[in-house]
């Protein structure tokens, strides 16, 4: 993910989650992880009321829980 405005840093916890998910469900969530890289904050994603910085994506059946700090996005959970 090189050349992106956000580095991307993936949980262990996380990391563990998108390794037991099909290929192409994998494929999805990669996608959408070099896509908030660029734009953490895209139009129709859900600010978690309550946790400063923190975001969640919907992609397919999963949801991305995610911290952006600074030039940084820490994704944290995949449910």
């Amino acid at each position: 993910m090189a050349n992106t405005p956000y580095n991307v840093k993936i949980a262990p916890a996380a990391l563990r989650q998108i390794r037991a998910l099909p290929s192409k469900s994998q494929k999805h969530i990669i996608k959408l992880i070099e896509a908030l890289a660029i734009n953490p904050r895209p139009p129709g994603v859900a600010k978690i009321e309550g946790m400063t910085g923190l975001y969640c994506e919907a992609v397919n059946h999963h949801r991305l829980i995610y911290k952006v700090e600074e030039q940084e996005i820490l994704l944290l959970l995949i449910k």
